[in-house]
């Protein structure tokens, strides 16, 4: 199992999967923001390291937004003084540590001259993708999901969509299991993107480990020039 991370602007987080692990303390302690996608573990694991990692060095509290049963479960399954500390009780000598807010689908939330904006997702769980918009250029981080319609009812009012990150979580004989766990295999991903974002540069992401070589071949196949895998640890400039 891989875990979900991206990281805009060095301060603004969708999901936290990964980022205590692959960020140093410093890069940790400069994110202000954290949006998550959904409730599922592999897009939360992150978060109470970050959190225990940046204690004494951050001068203001790091918010946590997400879709409202994600925000409950952060409460009473994460942070409930068993499983993990309730850092949302704690503080250092400047500042608390953590602030949670539910954000709903259309809510606008700026934060240093980007505007975040949550839109609906398919998924097992209640879960978001996130718009987020730059003065010049716009991308799409696209959570778990079985299809794509929250982002393309949005996108029509979006003139300067550059990117988006697509999951592409089954090869294609395992159409039916990514269909009971609501995600995308390779032919619906493909469909969709050929049908509604040929415009747009698509990063598949969340590909299963145990499928990778496979789901990777599949895509390539596919033939779509504006197609890519993202790329672990990869920068990219839109």
């Amino acid at each position: 199992m891989w875990t979900t991370s991206y990281l805009i602007n060095d301060r603004i987080a969708v999901d936290a999967g990964a980022l205590a692990h692959v960020l140093s303390i410093e890069e940790q302690a400069a994110i202000s923001h954290i949006f998550f996608s959904h409730s599922h573990i592999d897009h939360l694991a992150g978060l109470p390291f970050i959190l225990d990692n940046v204690f004494s060095l951050i001068e203001k509290p790091v918010a946590v937004f997400g879709p409202r049963d994600t925000i409950r479960c952060l409460r009473e399954h994460l942070f409930n003084d068993f499983l993990w500390p309730d850092f949302s009780k704690f503080s250092n000598s400047r500042t608390a540590i953590l602030e949670m807010a539910v954000v709903d689908a259309g809510e606008r939330v700026p934060i240093d001259g980007v505007e975040i904006v949550p839109f609906p997702m398919d998924h097992s769980v209640e879960c978001h993708g996130y718009l987020i918009e730059g003065r010049r250029s716009a991308i799409a981080i696209c959570g778990d999901t079985c299809s794509l319609d929250g982002l393309l009812r949005l996108r029509d009012g979006v003139d300067n969509l550059k990117a988006v990150f697509v999951e592409a979580s089954f090869p294609a004989d395992q159409a039916k299991i990514a269909k009971i766990s609501k995600h995308l295999s390779t032919d619906s991903f493909g469909e969709t993107v050929e049908k509604h974002l040929s415009d747009v540069d698509v990063y598949a992401t969340h590909l299963k480990p145990e499928y990778l070589k496979k789901i990777s071949g599949e895509i390539e196949a596919l033939g779509l020039d504006n197609v890519a895998l993202l790329e672990q640890g990869k920068e990219y400039i839109f």
